[in-house]
């Protein structure tokens, strides 16, 4: 009873000190200097043990400020300071909330300048999501490509999201065969396109399949 009690009182308090902080962000929008919005913020190491049984709960209220403070920032000195450790917090709290990894990973490097953190929040996606859905490791393929200028890597994650089934995966595989050939590993792009176009029941994926086959292994001829 103590332990619940314990659980709902840290509850509140968060809630309460987040909310002052961001209705006093609010009452100051346009106003200099701008204030420090998510001071009272903190760490994910702190947040996580005393949420017992309100991970998700909790985590879906700080979206829903992660996305107010966005916009606010946005549309004012476009610096984001507090966004990668609110990031950090839900992703921890409720690591299968696909937004706020597509917000990492796709928000992150440009705007915060930081394309190392959202490598690491994105690979803690691919541990709870890279099964199942294939932006994971398509962005994370981005990241490698843009960022570290790592065309095997790149290829290693967008050949991961080829084999999530769905719309896109004939593209991933195509993307992931040129970026292999690229890094002169191309052997390995030409395995994927022909396990791809073995496992095949559609007759305009295996034709797309069969062209990039042959133009695959004319180039690795020459």
């Amino acid at each position: 009873m103590k332990r619940l009690f314990f659980s709902l009182f840290t509850l509140v308090v968060l809630f309460g000190a987040i909310t002052a902080t961001q209705s006093r962000l609010t009452s100051v929008v346009g106003t200099a200097p701008k204030p420090q919005s998510m001071a009272y913020l903190p760490s994910s190491e702190r947040v996580k043990p005393l949420m017992i049984g309100y991970h998700e709960t909790f985590s879906h209220y700080l979206w829903i400020r992660t996305v107010i403070y966005f916009g606010s920032q946005m549309m004012s000195e476009r610096e984001l300071p507090w966004l990668i450790q609110m990031l950090d917090i839900i992703t921890r709290l409720h690591p299968h909330f696909f937004p706020a990894y597509e917000f990492a990973g796709l928000l992150v490097p440009d705007l915060c300048g930081d394309p190392d953190a959202a490598r690491v929040i994105m690979e803690r996606g691919m541990i709870h999501l890279g099964e199942t859905r294939w932006n994971i490791p398509f962005i994370l393929g981005m990241l490698y490509y843009r960022y570290y200028d790592d065309y095997e890597m790149a290829a290693r994650y967008f050949s991961l999201a080829s084999r999530i089934p769905g719309p896109h995966s004939q593209r991933l595989a195509t993307l992931s065969a040129t970026f292999f050939h690229r890094s002169g590993r191309g052997t390995e792009g030409l395995e994927l396109l022909l396990l791809l176009y073995e496992t095949s029941d559609n007759p305009e994926v295996r034709r797309h399949l069969g062209e990039k086959i042959e133009e695959l292994v004319e180039e690795l001829k020459g």
